[in-house]
């Protein structure tokens, strides 16, 4: 009875992985509940290479720039050590908590509020002691200032940048002869149905093009 009970837990686990794994590689609702995130594989699971965090500052009618981040009734951590804003990895609720600061401030008339990205490589943050068994080199912090969006004063968001990744991305694929090449012999399109007629018809996709060089600043 203990090797049919060995044998039937052996089965079901394994039949159960195999499960996950057809559903990520088909696709087949990879997300739909939380126990998909047991079985479905996922090698890195959204590990990032960088560490970010973001500010908020607000451009004044005088040219005086604010910070908004941290608000000056402080910050809400709700886990680790960054902040609330720092999870709006979408830049979609920057303007909102940015409202909601200048709205219980005193200031000047504010005419834009900026979101800056920070990002370094995350090694940086290992300790000192575990810093000098692995690498030779001073742990000297290196940080990207990225401009990743701009709102107006209501929160309204006035331009949107890519990602500090997909920016790296970008311009790697610029900085490669070939790929530039293939990518203006090649028309990317996608087939719809024509409303006349009801058939298929060719239409050009506009895709989203980078900002010539978004980053202001990078600093030590």
């Amino acid at each position: 009875m203990k090797r049919w009970l060995t044998h039937g837990f052996i089965g079901t686990y394994l039949a159960i992985l195999m499960y996950g794994v057809v559903c990520h590689t088909i696709n087949y609702k990879p997300h739909e509940h939380l126990g998909m995130y047991f079985i479905v594989w996922d090698m890195y699971c959204g590990w990032d290479a960088y560490e970010t965090r973001r500010h908020l500052v607000a451009e004044g009618l005088s040219g005086n720039y604010y910070e908004l981040s941290p608000a000056p009734w402080g910050n809400f951590i709700p886990f680790g050590s960054a902040a609330r804003h720092d999870y709006d990895g979408q830049a979609q609720y920057s303007g909102r908590i940015a409202t909601n600061v200048l709205k219980h401030t005193d200031h000047e008339p504010i005419t834009r509020v900026f979101l800056i990205d920070e990002s370094w490589p995350r090694k940086y943050n290992l300790p000192e002691h575990l810093w000098k068994q692995r690498y030779d080199e001073p742990q000297d912090k290196y940080s990207y200032n990225y401009l990743r969006a701009e709102y107006t004063p209501e929160g309204e968001c006035a331009q949107l940048h890519y990602p500090w990744k997909t920016h790296l991305t970008s311009r790697a694929l610029m900085a490669n002869p070939r790929l530039m090449e293939e990518v203006a012999r090649t028309q990317p399109f996608m087939a719809t149905s024509s409303r006349p007629t009801g058939q298929s018809m060719v239409t050009p996709v506009s895709y989203l093009q980078p900002s010539p060089d978004p980053i202001r600043t990078a600093n030590r």
